[in-house]
C-alpha cells in the first residue's frame, strides 16, 4: 500500500459527501419553494373596501367586521 491510497480514497470519500449535500441542498430548496407557494395560494385576500373582511385563522377563513348581524338565539349578555 502505497502513501497516495489513503489520499485518493478520502478525497473520493469527501466528492460523495460534498455530491450528497448539494442534492439535500437542492431538495430542501425545492420543498421549501413548493411550501412557499402553496401557502401564497392558499391565502386569503384582506385589503378590500367595506366594515367586513376574511382574516386567516388556524381553523380556516373566518369573516370579520362591525357590522356582523348576531343570530336571533344569541344572547347579548343583557339579562332582564
Amino acid at each position: 500500500m502505497t502513501a497516495s491510497q489513503p489520499t485518493r480514497r478520502a478525497a473520493a470519500v469527501w466528492r460523495t459527501a460534498r455530491r450528497a449535500a448539494a442534492v439535500l441542498r437542492a431538495i430542501h430548496d425545492e420543498q421549501v419553494l413548493m411550501w412557499e407557494l402553496s401557502w401564497q395560494s392558499s391565502r386569503v385576500r384582506v385589503d378590500r373596501a367595506g366594515p367586513l373582511a376574511w382574516t386567516p385563522t388556524l381553523d380556516g377563513p373566518r369573516l370579520t367586521g362591525s357590522h356582523l348581524p348576531i343570530p336571533d338565539g344569541a344572547s347579548t349578555g343583557d339579562r332582564p
